[in-house]
C-alpha cells in the first residue's frame, strides 16, 4: 500500500477534495482517501493535483 499527499484530489464524478492523503494498493490502483490531519508517517508529498477522471 502507497500514501501519498496531494493539495487537491479530483474524483471520478468531478467533487473536488483539497489537502488528502490518497492510498493505492501495490498495483497502482486508487484505494481511498482521507483528509490530511498533519504529518502522516510513509506518505510521500507529490503536492497538485490528482484528476482521477484522467485514470479510471
Amino acid at each position: 500500500m502507497t500514501s501519498i499527499g496531494y493539495h487537491q484530489l479530483i474524483l471520478a464524478d468531478g467533487t473536488v477534495h483539497r489537502m488528502v492523503v490518497v492510498r493505492f494498493d501495490d498495483e497502482g490502483h486508487f484505494v481511498d482517501f482521507h483528509s490530511l490531519q498533519g504529518e502522516e508517517p510513509f506518505t510521500e508529498w507529490h503536492g497538485g493535483t490528482l484528476d482521477l477522471r484522467a485514470i479510471l
